[in-house]
C-alpha cells in the first residue's frame, strides 16, 4: 500500500539538520582561510611616527664611541639625540653626519644606509627625512621628493650648539721674555668638565667638537714686523700623574685658509683649532688630563703669546673665557609612502 501522507522520518529530519549545520560552520571558515588573499592598506603614519622616535629619542648605536664619529660599517642604528637621559635635544655632530654627503668617514646612501639604520622592516619604503633650524632657518634633508598622500610626523626639537674658545693673543704676551722660541699650552680638563651634570650643556669633547681661536697674534708682537711661524703642536696626557707626548696635531687652520698646510707654517694673525669627537677617542683620555701645546718660533727676539710663565689656558666653564653650548629651536619632519 503506497504511504503518500507526506510526513518525514525521523531519520532524514536528523541527517538534514545535521548537513545544515556542518554546511554553516564550512561557511563560517571561509573568509579565515582567504584572509592571507585579502589587500590590506600599510599605516604609513604609524611608521612615520616609529622613526621619529628612533631619531629624536635614541643616541644611536653604538654609543661608545659615538656612531657620528665611526665609519659607515661600524654603524647599526641612527639616533640625534645626546642621550637616552635627553629625549628631543639633538646633537650638532650627529646632525651633521646624519645629513652630511661629504663626510671623513663617508657617505650614507640613501635609500640603504637610511632604511637599514632608521626606518628598518622589509617592505620598501619610500621616505623623506628633513630637519629645519628656526634660528639660522638652515633647511637640511635626505630623501625623494614628498609626494601627494603620505604619511608623516613632526617633532618640536632643541639643537645643542658646540662650544668655542677666543684667545686674544695679546692678553698672554709674556712681558719680560725677549726670546725667539714662544710656547703657549691649552688644558682640556676632561674630568673637570664632567661636573656640568645637564648633558644639554655639558661641553664633552668625546662626543662634541671644540674650537680653539687665537687672534691677533701680530699685536703681540714689540715689532709688527718680525715673521711668525707656527713650528708644531703637540699634545700631552696625564696618566697616574705621569705626563706624557702622545700625538702631534697637524691640521690647525691658519688665518681663515683650510687645514691642509701642516707645521711649520708662517701665521699672519690667527690660528684656529677643531677637535673632533673622533681626536679624542683616539687620545683614550677618559677623565684624563690634556694639554695642547703650541711652538712659535720668531725670526727676532720679542715678547709673544706664551703662557709658560703663568698657567695654560683652560677650555671650561668660564663663559668669559669659553663661548658656552646652548639649545636652538628645531623641528624634525618624517615622511614615509
Amino acid at each position: 500500500m503506497t504511504d503518500d501522507s507526506g510526513t518525514l522520518s525521523i531519520d532524514f529530519i536528523a541527517g538534514f539538520t545535521i548537513f545544515l549545520l556542518a554546511f554553516i560552520w564550512v561557511l563560517s571558515m571561509i573568509p579565515g582561510l582567504l584572509v592571507n588573499l585579502q589587500g590590506y592598506t600599510i599605516d604609513y603614519d604609524a611608521v612615520a611616527y616609529r622613526t621619529g622616535v628612533i631619531l629624536v629619542e635614541d643616541p644611536g648605536w653604538p654609543a661608545s664611541p659615538p656612531w657620528e664619529s665611526q665609519q659607515n660599517f661600524s654603524v647599526t642604528r641612527f639616533g640625534l639625540a645626546i642621550t637616552r637621559d635627553t629625549p628631543n635635544i639633538l646633537s650638532q655632530e650627529k646632525v651633521d653626519r646624519f645629513f652630511s654627503d661629504t663626510s671623513v668617514y663617508g657617505a650614507f646612501a640613501y635609500p640603504d644606509d637610511y632604511h637599514q639604520r632608521v626606518i628598518f622592516g622589509d617592505y620598501p619604503y619610500r621616505f623623506n627625512i628633513s630637519l629645519l633650524d628656526v634660528e639660522t632657518n638652515e633647511l637640511q634633508s635626505v630623501g625623494d621628493v614628498v609626494p601627494e598622500g603620505y604619511g608623516y610626523i613632526r617633532r618640536v626639537v632643541k639643537i645643542k650648539g658646540l662650544s668655542n674658545a677666543t684667545v686674544d693673543a695679546p692678553l698672554y704676551k709674556n712681558p719680560d721674555n725677549n726670546v725667539t722660541t714662544h710656547e703657549f699650552s691649552i688644558l682640556v680638563n676632561n674630568s673637570g668638565l664632567k661636573d656640568q651634570k645637564n648633558p644639554a650643556y655639558e661641553i664633552d669633547p668625546a662626543r662634541d667638537q671644540i674650537m680653539v681661536n687665537i687672534t691677533n697674534l701680530r699685536s703681540s708682537l714689540d715689532d709688527s714686523a718680525i715673521n711668525i711661524t707656527l713650528t708644531k703642536i703637540n699634545v700631552y696626557k696625564v696618566d697616574a700623574g705621569i705626563l706624557s707626548l702622545v700625538r702631534t696635531f697637524n691640521t690647525p687652520y691658519i688665518d681663515g685658509n683650510s687645514s691642509t698646510t701642516q707645521p711649520p707654517v708662517e701665521v699672519k694673525e690667527n690660528v684656529s683649532l677643531k677637535f673632533s669627537p673622533a681626536f679624542f677617542d683616539i687620545l683614550n683620555a677618559g677623565n684624563s688630563p690634556v694639554y695642547i701645546n703650541l711652538s712659535f718660533n720668531l725670526n727676532s727676539p720679542s715678547r709673544f703669546l706664551n703662557n709658560t710663565w703663568t698657567s695654560p689656558f683652560s677650555y671650561d666653564y668660564n663663559p668669559a673665557h669659553v663661548t658656552q653650548p646652548r639649545l636652538r629651536d628645531a623641528m624634525v619632519e618624517v615622511a614615509v609612502w
